[in-house]
């Protein structure tokens, strides 16, 4: 059974994320999984990547696809979160989306808490100027930071639960619990979870990178 890798975001260096933008190869094709595309003559290493969105961000092409992030030479950005609460246990919308709140429980008093919060701020700032924006359009990126509307209690991180081919793409375990399930996970249960980004879509002029589950461990 997987069990957490504890890659903490205090060993992860955000200056070696970096992302590879692709086209859509023909727009009137409305089906996602009926699309292809291709890479953008503007992808490639940091600063040849830099110099060309100075000229014509990718934010602004109307062929814009999606960005492939990578770590080094992974295809997947990792970390693993610190100890959280797990708000509502596992919501599902529509029919195949899984998705869990955890809360930044304590973050002003606990500094492991409130450098995971900074980090996860932080990454998402990289994506944002990978895709050319700013703060002058800094509202085009849909952060996975969740405030509470009345200010009341403390943010959370929407973390997506991958689910494909009838199951969940989520190994789960717990060390007193000999069966466990995703679906079981009750409301306010602390866990801790490798997370990772793989990718950057755009959605009615919108772009977001959702966090998903790889492992979870039940505290």
């Amino acid at each position: 059974m997987p069990k957490l890798e504890y890659r903490m975001c205090d060993i992860v260096k955000l200056k070696e994320l970096r992302s590879t933008h692709f086209l859509c190869d023909d727009m009137s094709v409305t089906k996602l999984r009926d699309k292809t595309f291709s890479k953008h003559a503007g992808s490639g290493d940091q600063e040849h990547q830099q110099e060309h969105q100075q000229d014509y961000p990718i934010k602004h092409h109307p062929c814009y696809g999606y960005s492939q992030l990578y770590y080094r030479k992974d295809p997947f950005f990792y970390v693993t979160t610190p100890p959280m609460k797990c708000l509502f246990g596992v919501q599902k919308s529509f029919t195949t989306t899984f998705t869990m709140s955890l809360q930044f429980t304590d973050k002003t008093e606990d500094p492991e808490m409130q450098q995971f919060f900074e980090f996860i701020q932080n990454t998402e700032f990289e994506c944002m100027k990978s895709l050319g924006l700013d703060e002058t359009d800094s509202g085009r990126f849909i952060s996975q930071i969740k405030y509470d509307a009345k200010g009341r209690y403390e943010p959370n991180l929407s973390v997506k639960i991958p689910f494909r081919y009838n199951r969940f793409d989520t190994d789960i375990y717990s060390d007193t619990i000999p069966i466990v399930n995703i679906l079981s996970i009750p409301s306010f249960k602390m866990i801790q979870c490798d997370i990772y980004l793989d990718k950057m879509w755009k959605t009615n002029d919108r772009f977001c990178a959702k966090w998903k589950t790889k492992c979870i461990h039940l505290l």
